[in-house]
């Protein structure tokens, strides 16, 4: 970890109010680490743990597929994330994830 990454980590665990602003607005690392495709699988895996609304899962997977995520990328990073997030948490916020790919729920 960069020194300034750590310094800024240090600033959010102590409650520094700039730093929790830049972090809440997205902010902070100017040398992200991560690709747009990767931060994009992040944020939709990370909508699915807390349980997210059908909203934010359309806002996060149109910037998925914006950045070049495809559905089989999205189905396998929630996969990767189900054990840690449990059966419930998966199984609700699946329909949310699906419709923003226009996947129905159930064929027919």
């Amino acid at each position: 970890m960069r020194p300034d990454q750590a310094e800024f980590l240090r600033r959010i665990a102590l409650k520094d109010g700039e730093a929790l602003e830049s972090a809440m607005a997205g902010r902070g690392n100017s040398q992200p680490a991560l690709d747009q495709r990767c931060a994009a699988l992040v944020r939709i895996v990370s909508l699915a743990s807390v349980d997210s609304d059908a909203s934010t899962f359309e806002w996060a997977v149109d910037l998925g597929i914006a950045a070049g995520l495809d559905d089989e990328s999205i189905f396998d990073a929630l996969l990767v994330i189900a054990p840690i997030i449990g059966v419930a948490r998966l199984t609700s916020s699946l329909p949310h994830v699906l419709a923003a790919l226009d996947i129905d729920v159930i064929e027919g």
